[in-house]
Protein backbone atom coordinates (compact mmCIF):
# COMPACT_ATOMS: atom_id res chain seq x y z
CA UNK A 1 0.00 0.00 0.00
CA UNK A 2 1.32 3.39 -0.68
CA UNK A 3 -1.01 6.59 -0.22
CA UNK A 4 -0.93 10.02 -0.15
CA UNK A 5 -2.03 11.64 3.22
CA UNK A 6 -1.96 15.12 3.09
CA UNK A 7 0.73 17.66 1.76
CA UNK A 8 4.12 15.86 1.85
CA UNK A 9 3.44 13.13 3.73
CA UNK A 10 3.09 9.39 3.07
CA UNK A 11 1.78 6.26 3.98
CA UNK A 12 3.04 2.97 3.34
CA UNK A 13 2.68 -0.67 4.90
CA UNK A 14 1.09 -3.90 4.95
CA UNK A 15 -1.45 -5.43 7.49
CA UNK A 16 -2.09 -8.92 9.40
CA UNK A 17 -4.82 -10.80 9.89
CA UNK A 18 -5.78 -11.99 13.17
CA UNK A 19 -8.62 -13.75 15.22
CA UNK A 20 -12.35 -13.20 13.92
CA UNK A 21 -11.21 -11.32 10.62
CA UNK A 22 -9.89 -8.41 12.40
CA UNK A 23 -6.57 -7.09 10.71
CA UNK A 24 -3.88 -5.35 12.58
CA UNK A 25 -2.05 -2.41 10.42
CA UNK A 26 1.63 -2.08 10.22
CA UNK A 27 2.67 1.10 8.49
CA UNK A 28 5.77 3.39 7.64
CA UNK A 29 5.35 7.48 7.13
CA UNK A 30 7.74 9.44 4.72
CA UNK A 31 7.81 13.14 4.84
CA UNK A 32 9.51 13.97 1.27
CA UNK A 33 10.84 17.45 2.61
CA UNK A 34 11.84 18.61 -0.77
CA UNK A 35 13.74 16.22 -1.76
CA UNK A 36 15.55 15.03 1.48
CA UNK A 37 13.04 12.37 2.77
CA UNK A 38 12.31 11.22 6.33
CA UNK A 39 11.08 8.15 7.11
CA UNK A 40 8.72 7.04 10.25
CA UNK A 41 10.01 3.82 11.78
CA UNK A 42 10.51 1.00 9.50
CA UNK A 43 7.97 -1.60 9.29
CA UNK A 44 8.01 -5.14 9.79
CA UNK A 45 10.29 -7.35 8.11
CA UNK A 46 7.46 -9.80 7.18
CA UNK A 47 6.98 -7.07 4.78
CA UNK A 48 10.36 -5.81 3.58
CA UNK A 49 9.37 -6.96 -0.49
CA UNK A 50 6.57 -4.85 -0.07
CA UNK A 51 7.66 -1.68 1.80
CA UNK A 52 10.95 -1.45 0.03
CA UNK A 53 8.83 -1.94 -3.13
CA UNK A 54 6.86 1.21 -2.25
CA UNK A 55 9.59 3.42 -1.18
CA UNK A 56 11.30 3.24 -4.10
CA UNK A 57 8.11 4.33 -6.01
CA UNK A 58 7.73 6.90 -3.70
CA UNK A 59 11.17 8.23 -3.88
CA UNK A 60 12.49 7.03 -7.16
CA UNK A 61 16.24 8.48 -7.19
CA UNK A 62 15.70 10.25 -3.57
CA UNK A 63 18.02 9.20 -0.53
CA UNK A 64 15.73 9.61 2.98
CA UNK A 65 18.18 10.98 5.41
CA UNK A 66 16.79 10.02 8.30
CA UNK A 67 14.49 7.17 9.90
CA UNK A 68 13.06 7.87 13.00
CA UNK A 69 11.80 4.89 15.27
CA UNK A 70 9.60 5.09 17.64
CA UNK A 71 11.09 2.15 19.73
CA UNK A 72 12.49 -0.96 18.84
CA UNK A 73 10.18 -4.05 18.54
CA UNK A 74 10.09 -5.19 15.24
CA UNK A 75 6.81 -3.93 13.55
CA UNK A 76 9.09 -0.90 14.29
CA UNK A 77 12.55 -2.08 13.59
CA UNK A 78 12.20 -4.85 11.62
CA UNK A 79 12.70 -3.29 8.19
CA UNK A 80 15.92 -1.14 9.07
CA UNK A 81 18.41 -4.41 7.73
CA UNK A 82 16.72 -3.45 4.13
CA UNK A 83 16.94 0.61 4.01
CA UNK A 84 20.38 0.61 5.20
CA UNK A 85 21.63 -2.00 2.50
CA UNK A 86 19.40 -0.34 -0.43
CA UNK A 87 21.05 3.56 1.35
CA UNK A 88 24.05 2.80 3.46
CA UNK A 89 24.11 6.69 4.29
CA UNK A 90 20.64 6.90 6.13
CA UNK A 91 21.03 7.78 9.87
CA UNK A 92 18.89 6.38 12.84
CA UNK A 93 16.97 8.72 14.92
CA UNK A 94 16.29 6.86 18.35
CA UNK A 95 15.17 8.59 22.28
CA UNK A 96 17.85 8.72 24.55
CA UNK A 97 16.15 5.38 26.22
CA UNK A 98 17.03 2.92 23.68
CA UNK A 99 20.54 1.76 23.15
CA UNK A 100 21.72 1.16 20.19
CA UNK A 101 24.25 -1.39 20.81
CA UNK A 102 22.17 -3.73 23.20
CA UNK A 103 18.70 -3.60 21.35
CA UNK A 104 18.97 -2.57 17.92
CA UNK A 105 21.04 -5.25 15.64
CA UNK A 106 24.21 -6.35 15.47
CA UNK A 107 24.40 -4.61 12.02
CA UNK A 108 23.77 -1.35 12.83
CA UNK A 109 26.78 1.02 13.42
CA UNK A 110 27.60 3.42 16.22
CA UNK A 111 28.22 6.13 13.36
CA UNK A 112 24.89 5.84 11.96
CA UNK A 113 22.67 6.17 15.02
CA UNK A 114 21.48 9.81 16.38
CA UNK A 115 19.86 10.70 19.73
CA UNK A 116 17.09 12.75 20.32
CA UNK A 117 15.35 13.83 23.31
CA UNK A 118 12.06 14.44 24.70
CA UNK A 119 11.05 18.09 25.18
CA UNK A 120 13.23 19.11 22.62
CA UNK A 121 13.05 20.10 18.65
CA UNK A 122 15.48 19.66 16.38
CA UNK A 123 16.24 20.01 12.32
CA UNK A 124 16.60 17.24 9.89
CA UNK A 125 17.48 18.14 6.82
CA UNK A 126 16.33 21.40 6.87
CA UNK A 127 12.89 20.27 8.90
CA UNK A 128 11.91 20.81 12.20
CA UNK A 129 11.04 17.84 14.54
CA UNK A 130 9.33 17.61 17.92
CA UNK A 131 10.40 14.96 20.20
CA UNK A 132 8.16 13.89 23.39
CA UNK A 133 7.87 10.87 25.56
CA UNK A 134 5.10 8.68 24.62
CA UNK A 135 1.48 9.17 26.82
CA UNK A 136 1.35 5.60 25.68
CA UNK A 137 3.66 2.73 25.57
CA UNK A 138 4.69 -0.66 26.46
CA UNK A 139 8.76 0.19 25.87
CA UNK A 140 10.60 3.11 28.26
CA UNK A 141 12.33 4.32 25.20
CA UNK A 142 9.45 5.06 23.17
CA UNK A 143 8.93 8.58 21.91
CA UNK A 144 6.72 10.12 19.89
CA UNK A 145 7.78 12.96 16.93
CA UNK A 146 5.58 16.25 15.92
CA UNK A 147 6.52 17.91 12.48
CA UNK A 148 4.90 20.98 12.71
CA UNK A 149 4.38 21.78 9.04
CA UNK A 150 1.98 19.23 8.64
CA UNK A 151 0.83 19.14 12.09
CA UNK A 152 1.55 15.54 12.28
CA UNK A 153 1.82 13.85 15.40
CA UNK A 154 3.76 10.00 15.15
CA UNK A 155 2.38 8.22 17.58
CA UNK A 156 3.75 4.96 17.36
CA UNK A 157 1.68 2.22 19.18
CA UNK A 158 -1.38 4.63 20.51
CA UNK A 159 -4.24 5.34 18.21
CA UNK A 160 -4.08 2.45 16.71
CA UNK A 161 -6.90 0.48 15.97
CA UNK A 162 -8.32 -2.90 14.77
CA UNK A 163 -9.91 -3.12 11.38
CA UNK A 164 -11.94 -5.44 8.79
CA UNK A 165 -10.16 -6.38 5.90
CA UNK A 166 -12.48 -4.15 3.44
CA UNK A 167 -11.35 -0.97 5.73
CA UNK A 168 -7.39 -1.82 5.06
CA UNK A 169 -6.68 1.32 2.65
CA UNK A 170 -9.25 3.86 3.73
CA UNK A 171 -8.91 6.44 5.82
CA UNK A 172 -11.23 8.03 8.30
CA UNK A 173 -12.52 10.45 5.68
CA UNK A 174 -13.30 7.57 3.83
CA UNK A 175 -15.51 5.62 6.42
CA UNK A 176 -18.67 6.46 6.69
CA UNK A 177 -18.80 7.69 10.46
CA UNK A 178 -14.97 7.79 10.54
CA UNK A 179 -13.32 5.62 13.03
CA UNK A 180 -16.16 3.56 14.98
CA UNK A 181 -14.87 3.30 18.51
CA UNK A 182 -15.51 -0.27 19.21
CA UNK A 183 -12.09 -0.76 16.75
CA UNK A 184 -10.39 1.66 18.72
CA UNK A 185 -11.18 -0.13 22.50
CA UNK A 186 -10.26 -3.41 20.74
CA UNK A 187 -6.84 -2.67 19.81
CA UNK A 188 -5.92 -0.51 22.86
CA UNK A 189 -7.14 -3.53 25.55
CA UNK A 190 -4.87 -6.35 23.66
CA UNK A 191 -2.05 -3.85 22.85
CA UNK A 192 -1.79 -2.12 26.39
CA UNK A 193 -3.20 -4.52 28.62
CA UNK A 194 -2.01 -3.02 31.69
CA UNK A 195 -4.83 0.01 30.72
CA UNK A 196 -7.67 -2.16 33.30
CA UNK A 197 -5.13 -1.24 36.39
CA UNK A 198 -4.94 2.89 34.83
CA UNK A 199 -6.75 5.87 35.84
CA UNK A 200 -8.28 6.39 32.51
CA UNK A 201 -9.09 10.28 34.05
CA UNK A 202 -5.39 10.54 34.51
CA UNK A 203 -4.66 9.54 30.48
CA UNK A 204 -7.24 11.51 30.02
CA UNK A 205 -6.03 14.53 31.23
CA UNK A 206 -2.33 13.86 29.59
CA UNK A 207 -3.99 13.84 26.17
CA UNK A 208 -6.22 16.69 26.91
CA UNK A 209 -2.63 18.72 27.77
CA UNK A 210 -0.98 17.62 24.71
CA UNK A 211 -3.41 18.79 22.51
CA UNK A 212 -4.22 21.91 23.95
CA UNK A 213 -0.31 22.35 23.50
CA UNK A 214 0.25 21.42 19.78
CA UNK A 215 -2.17 21.90 16.71
CA UNK A 216 -1.80 18.67 15.48
CA UNK A 217 -4.07 18.34 12.40
CA UNK A 218 -3.01 14.30 11.81
CA UNK A 219 -2.45 11.21 13.97
CA UNK A 220 0.32 8.83 12.48
CA UNK A 221 -0.34 5.35 14.44
CA UNK A 222 1.85 2.96 13.65
CA UNK A 223 -1.27 0.51 13.58
CA UNK A 224 -3.57 2.14 12.11
CA UNK A 225 -4.10 4.53 8.84
CA UNK A 226 -3.25 8.12 9.20
CA UNK A 227 -6.04 9.86 10.98
CA UNK A 228 -6.53 13.28 9.02
CA UNK A 229 -9.83 14.55 8.22
CA UNK A 230 -11.25 15.02 12.07
CA UNK A 231 -8.80 14.82 14.69
CA UNK A 232 -10.62 16.28 17.77
CA UNK A 233 -13.36 13.37 17.01
CA UNK A 234 -11.29 10.79 16.61
CA UNK A 235 -9.32 11.67 20.05
CA UNK A 236 -13.10 11.48 22.06
CA UNK A 237 -13.52 8.23 20.59
CA UNK A 238 -10.03 7.09 22.08
CA UNK A 239 -10.94 8.69 25.32
CA UNK A 240 -14.26 7.28 25.59
CA UNK A 241 -12.16 3.87 24.76
CA UNK A 242 -9.88 4.40 27.25
CA UNK A 243 -12.03 5.36 30.28
CA UNK A 244 -14.35 2.00 29.28
CA UNK A 245 -10.57 0.09 29.01
CA UNK A 246 -9.64 1.59 32.76
CA UNK A 247 -10.61 1.86 36.34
Amino acid sequence: MLRHVVDDLYQIGESLSGANGWHEAVRVYVLLNDGNPLIFDSGSHLHSGQIMSRLRELLGDGQPKHVFLTHTELPHTGNISAITKAWPDVHLVVSSGILPHVELPWWVTEDQVRFAYAGTTEAYAGRDIAFLDGILKDQPGTHWMFDGRTGTLFTADAFGYFFPAEADPRFDDELENGVPMDWIRQYHASAFRFLPLVSGAKVSDDFTRLFAARDVRVLAPTHGNAVRRDVPRFVGKFQNAIHEICQ
